[in-house]
């Protein structure tokens, strides 16, 4: 690894808010990011990325992405950037594997709806508790307090490298400039005015960003949301074809076929080598001025990790062309309103009875309000529970971690008569 890697042996990076002591018989080794990597991948949470919507609907056809293989996806280009500036891989990959593990079921909208619920609540329905629901920060609350791998603490105990990692990938507040309000994480020693302070948590949030103007574009010409023909005239997506000397016959009968093979295998390495190049001169100038501290750390205040000037300017703008083709097409913008309208009323359902919620999810709350659970005193306590932030975030938790299905056929079970 370069000298200005994450290195394994870090006190700082490494450390973990409930310490642990290292096996030492009859175990292999393994370092402290390889442990983070295999702990997300054994997640629940990492399993159910599968059934949840990436850009279309899960039910639209086997070769769409999902949350999963897009995750996949975001950890293959990070580390083919991490490869080439001598990163941490594994640091690398146990971020982008478990960067959207607080996604929601139905894509975006899911994370839209929990957000204004929690902010605004659902008229008189359900009662306001003035925080956020942003994927960044709930999949930092995901690994910290809703999974768990033993009984002495919730959470599985992941490393501050990845922990901070996992919360920077996008952005920490909102259109507004305040920070979105996650009050119960813990975040000492994470500064959410700088970009991630490892090189490796900053590869993961533009390997994000090229996955999603990239790999979505192919689904979005299976799709028929996107005219291939429009595609290929987009400037990036043009200058890429002319840098590889790529030509497109411009009748294609194989749209989705040539898009793939053709175009996106190419635009990914046009962008990975874009980045790599601006990045390298980058961190060398950055760390000519810089001094190592705890040890052997560099923590990095500043952005390396980018674009070229001009391919940035091209990347968001062909972002905003697939947005507008894609994210507000009828099909997605259908599919967005029926996800809002079940959100709610699952929402609605497990806030005005609370018994309907399964075991786990109120022997958590009573474990963590440190009282006795049953489903007599649930009943008793209705108002209680209502009235306490802590179990609306609860509902709120439940609900995004659903997968589309789970949470369409929990709708069903809440809200359809047994004989229908």
């Amino acid at each position: 690894m370069e000298k200005w890697a994450a290195q394994n042996d870090s006190v700082f990076f490494s450390k973990r808010i409930h310490p642990e002591n290292e096996p030492t018989v009859g175990v292999v080794r393994r370092d402290p990011f390889q442990r983070d990597r295999d702990r997300v991948i054994h997640s629940r949470s990492f399993r159910r990325m599968m059934h949840k919507t990436q850009a279309f609907n899960a039910n639209k056809g086997d070769h769409f992405r999902n949350r999963l293989t897009h995750t996949l996806e975001v950890s293959q280009i990070a580390r083919s950037i991490g490869k080439a500036l001598e990163l941490n891989d594994e640091l690398v990959e146990a971020i982008a594997l478990g960067h959207d593990l607080g996604h929601t079921p139905f894509g975006h909208v899911g994370e839209r709806t929990l957000n204004q619920i929690l902010l605004n609540g659902i008229d008189q329905d359900v009662r306001l508790i003035g925080q956020n629901f942003k994927h960044n920060f709930q999949s930092l609350r995901v690994v910290d307090k809703i999974e768990t791998r033993c009984t002495d603490y919730l959470g599985i105990n992941l490393t501050l490298a990845v922990r901070e990692g996992i919360l920077k990938h996008t952005r920490v507040k909102d259109k507004s400039g305040q920070y979105y309000k996650y009050p119960e994480l813990d975040l000492l020693d994470i500064n959410l005015d700088a970009p991630s302070f490892t090189l490796e948590g900053q590869v993961v949030g533009i390997a994000d960003e090229i996955a999603q103007c990239t790999h979505d574009l192919e689904d979005g010409v299976r799709s028929k949301a996107i005219n291939f023909i429009e595609l290929i005239q987009q400037p990036l997506v043009r200058k890429c074809m002319d840098a590889y000397h790529v030509h497109l016959d411009g009748d294609s009968k194989m749209a989705a076929y040539d898009t793939r093979s053709l175009i996106i295998k190419h635009l990914v390495g046009f962008l990975i080598n874009d980045v790599y190049i601006v990045s390298r001169t980058k961190i060398e100038k950055c760390v000519e001025n810089m001094e190592r501290v705890a040890g052997n750390d560099y923590i990095f205040n500043q952005q390396c990790i980018k674009f070229s000037q001009e391919i940035e300017l091209q990347v968001q703008q062909l972002k905003h062309w697939m947005n507008d083709k894609i994210l507000y097409s009828e099909e997605v913008s259908v599919s967005d309103a029926k996800s809002e309208y079940l959100i709610k009323q699952l929402f609605k359902a497990y806030y005005k009875h609370p018994l309907q919620l399964p075991d786990y999810m109120l022997e958590k709350y009573y474990r963590i309000k440190a009282r006795e659970f049953s489903r007599e005193r649930v009943s008793r306590e209705v108002t209680i529970l209502q009235q306490d932030d802590v179990f609306v975030r609860m509902v709120a938790d439940h609900i995004g971690g659903m997968t589309d299905q789970f949470a369409s056929r929990t709708y069903i079970q809440l809200y359809y008569p047994d004989y229908i």
